[in-house]
């Protein structure tokens, strides 16, 4: 029986946006410390899992209803205006609530904050070798979320932020598969429970097909920004992948929208593909900050 996988309802000033994957059955759930041979298991297994790809379904808001259809990976994103906080169900054909499976929240409204907070994951929050393809996998595999480390340095970050009522949107091109292993990370490391924002969920063929450029984090931070139009935002990331040429462009494109902007270096030296968005960087008149470590940011944490 299909069930609805990851759902979010995201609150902005000029709209709500409802987003999620449903699947046609439940994958592993993360709920009790799990040997290395269960997690590769249970994490292999998730690629097989088959998804409702464009099934028509109906979101429910109180009386409301919203129709909109799941894409070929099972995914669905739709905006609505002026929403109410009432129960909310999603529903197929058959007019049958799905059943929502995760326990990590699913509403986020809106705050009071000035600013808020657009973070990635691998290698930001937590360690994940993104540079090392190898070591990587193996970390993923091998290691279940509570054995996972995380980045001091955001986490320190992060509770200077929450203080400030700023609340923190994920935005990782890690795949919708990993939502629960992420989740389940984020909780037992106490980060805030922002929004998590991934890539589609793949089928164990694709992770040797799928092209997951910068595109997907531009443009997702462009809807937040262009919907948050009351907000400023810190950009936080690493230079193990794309992060620093998102929040050029984006920095570019919204430049008095942009508070600080944070790069975390993941290896002894920085890559050299990154230097012409770095300069871009520092050439704006945005606060910015390219670090190694906790003794790099001390200062900077002070200043929020």
């Amino acid at each position: 029986m299909a069930v609805v996988w990851q759902f979010a309802i995201i609150e902005l000033d000029k709209k709500t946006l409802f987003t999620g994957v449903i699947l046609e059955e439940i994958p592993f759930v993360y709920q009790k410390q799990i040997s290395k041979f269960q997690n590769l298991q249970k994490l292999i297994r998730s690629y097989f899992i088959q998804r409702a790809i464009n099934q028509k379904i109906t979101i429910r808001i109180g009386e409301e209803k919203v129709q909109t259809q799941t894409d070929k990976y099972g995914s669905f994103f739709v905006a609505i205006d002026n929403f109410q906080q009432n129960p909310v169900s999603i529903t197929l054909s058959d007019d049958f609530p799905l059943e929502i499976i995760q326990k990590y929240p699913i509403k986020f409204k809106n705050t009071s904050g000035t600013f808020d907070v657009i973070s990635d994951i691998d290698d930001t929050i937590i360690v994940s070798y993104s540079a090392n393809f190898y070591k990587r996998i193996k970390t993923l595999l091998t290691n279940s979320p509570k054995d996972r480390s995380v980045v001091r340095f955001s986490s320190k970050l992060f509770e200077v932020f929450c203080k400030k009522n700023a609340r923190i949107f994920y935005i990782s091109k890690s795949e919708s598969n990993l939502f629960n292993m992420l989740t389940t990370f984020i909780e037992h490391n106490n980060l805030p429970k922002g929004s998590l924002i991934l890539t589609p969920y793949l089928k164990f063929h694709e992770l040797f097909l799928s092209k997951k450029g910068k595109d997907f984090k531009v443009n997702y931070i462009r809807f937040i920004l262009e919907n948050s139009e009351n907000k400023k935002f810190v950009l936080i990331g690493d230079d193990s992948q794309k992060d620093l040429e998102v929040y050029t462009i984006i920095a570019e494109e919204y430049p008095i929208r942009i508070l600080k902007i944070f790069i975390r270096q993941t290896n002894k030296i920085r890559p050299k593909s990154h230097g012409a968005f770095w300069k871009k960087l520092q050439a704006m008149e945005i606060p910015t900050k390219y670090f190694k470590s906790m003794d790099d940011v001390g200062e900077e944490i002070n200043l929020f």
